[in-house]
């Protein structure tokens, strides 16, 4: 069941509170406010491979080595107003080659797609991100150990990077914590304050555990977080296990805690899951202890499964896994969720979309074909007599699985879906969602593909898709009211460069 309280008591009492001395400080760019009601997009932008090894190879297909493990790409946070291919109002460089007031530098791996997300603290003074204390163009930091002695397992010679949390204060300025307990071995994947004194952190799960002793290693560094500005160690908020599988056993279920996304509702915390062959898919909440409101730490939380696993389609009929990224509450009975679809099927003869093809020592042909999933896109759940219920998938506008060409970039890359996402409510009833694609190519399964900002507008009170949005007529785009077409389609509002990709989209922190 869902429940959902506000926020009260220890937040209201912590929103007064100052941030611990030396906090903000922001040198190499002219300190800059946010200006209100427009949208921060996170680029990540590739500066080159600092590895010798890499000598000759270049963007994209240096990707395709499979010797490179992730090189580390800076960050920018671009302004614009929500409309198509507005001018950027302002860029905010959030990798310096000094830190911020000297301290760490925060980069992330270029090429890591489930990267790069960009949330609004509750109380809308601040953004939050999350990445790595390593140095631009270096290989291998998403795959390193933390600084932290309990979590370097592996017999690992280092070098050891610690993750970090850059917190965006509304008038430009930043700090950022290094976290050396958080998401040794893997990936973090974003962070989310309620008011600038803590970090609600969400990642990835290394799929080894240290057993000997017991205690130590990613077992201990995985799952929802919480940490502080001023300190780099977090406690794991609960543990979720999934069903026992034959091939998770030997695994500890450590991947039943592999989270996606982060968010708030209603003074609640939420999380995602979308990691396809482990444990179980869909949406989460976090819950303190067994009840509700947002978790103040230790391990004795609750993760209960809103939503997930297995879905069907009401149009077709048709299952599919669920591959969530980020999701919104319009309301406590509406939830849109971003997916970004399981589209790439390899065969033995040609099929869908053929994006790339391999063909072994004795002639045997493979390509990779693309199948458009049915639950790809951005879905509406509505909550019904307590349970969620897939009402619809809007898809129409992304043109899945259809070739793009970006200037400059060597390959077509393809829309499968929807990664991170923020939305907002309408004063007329309807519901704006601001989301990022998720791509695939024949270079690295589209890691380094370039990305779009997309927005879409849907009625609230709708449980099913108009006939015209079901059946994809697309000589009626465009044409349903003065919002640029996007009600119940997809338009684009910006498209990355090559070289460079959107990863997180959040509205703009106000005083």
């Amino acid at each position: 069941m869902l429940r959902h309280t506000p926020f009260r008591g220890r937040f209201a009492l912590l929103a007064g509170t100052a941030l611990f001395a030396g906090s903000f400080a922001a040198p190499g760019f002219a300190q800059q406010a946010f200006a209100p009601n427009t949208l921060v997009v996170s680029r990540v932008v590739y500066a080159g491979d600092t590895n010798p090894a890499r000598a000759g190879e270049s963007f994209p297909t240096i990707f395709n080595d499979p010797n490179v493990t992730g090189i580390q790409g800076s960050i920018f946070l671009d302004s614009y107003r929500p409309e198509p291919f507005s001018r950027p109002l302002a860029s905010l460089p959030l990798t310096a080659t000094s830190g911020t007031g000297g301290g760490p530098i925060i980069t992330t791996s270029f090429s890591s797609k489930s990267e790069g997300s960009l949330h609004l603290s509750a109380d809308g003074r601040f953004l939050t991100y999350m990445g790595y204390v390593g140095p631009v163009g270096a290989e291998g930091v998403s795959n390193s150990e933390t600084t932290n002695p309990a979590a370097q397992i592996t017999g690992a010679a280092g070098p050891f990077f610690d993750r970090a949390v850059a917190l965006v204060k509304y008038d430009g300025t930043f700090l950022v914590q290094p976290e050396s307990n958080a998401f040794s071995g893997d990936n973090p994947r974003g962070a989310i304050t309620v008011d600038g004194t803590q970090f609600y952190m969400a990642g990835n799960a290394d799929s080894t555990e240290n057993k000997t002793p017991a205690g130590t290693g990613p077992g201990t560094t995985i799952g929802v977080r919480l940490g502080a500005p001023g300190s780099t160690a977090s406690t794991q908020l609960g543990t979720y296990l999934a069903t026992d599988r034959p091939d998770e056993s030997t695994k500890q279920h450590v991947k039943d805690n592999n989270w996606r996304g982060i968010g708030f509702f209603n003074g609640n915390l939420y999380v995602s899951k979308g990691s396809g062959g482990n444990g179980d898919d869909g949406v989460f909440q976090v819950e303190n202890g067994t009840a509700n409101g947002i978790p103040t730490g230790g391990t004795n939380n609750t993760i209960v499964q809103l939503l997930g696993t297995q879905a069907t389609n009401p149009v077709t009929g048709a299952s599919s896994p669920l591959t969530p990224f980020g999701f919104f509450f319009a309301d406590a009975n509406t939830l849109y969720v971003a997916d970004e679809g399981n589209s790439t099927i390899t065969t033995s003869v040609p099929g869908g979309t053929v994006i790339s093809t391999t063909t072994d020592g004795q002639g045997n042909t493979t390509y990779t074909d693309l199948v458009t999933d049915p639950l790809a896109g951005l879905q509406k759940w509505s909550l019904i007599g307590g349970v969620w219920q897939l009402d619809y998938v809007l898809q129409d506008g992304l043109q899945l699985n259809e070739p793009q060409q970006v200037q400059g970039y060597s390959v077509p890359t393809y829309t499968t879906g929807l990664r991170n996402l923020t939305g907002r409510v309408n004063d007329d009833g309807t519901v704006t969602i601001y989301a990022i694609t998720a791509q695939t190519s024949a270079i690295s399964g589209g890691e380094p593909d370039p990305t779009r900002l997309v927005a879409i507008t849907d009625r609230l009170a709708a449980t099913s898709l108009s006939v015209r949005h079901q059946d994809g007529d697309a000589a009626d785009r465009n044409r349903d009211r003065g919002d640029d077409g996007r009600l119940e389609s997809f338009v684009t509002l910006q498209a990355s460069r090559s070289g460079e990709v959107f990863r997180g989209v959040a509205f703009a922190p106000q005083p």
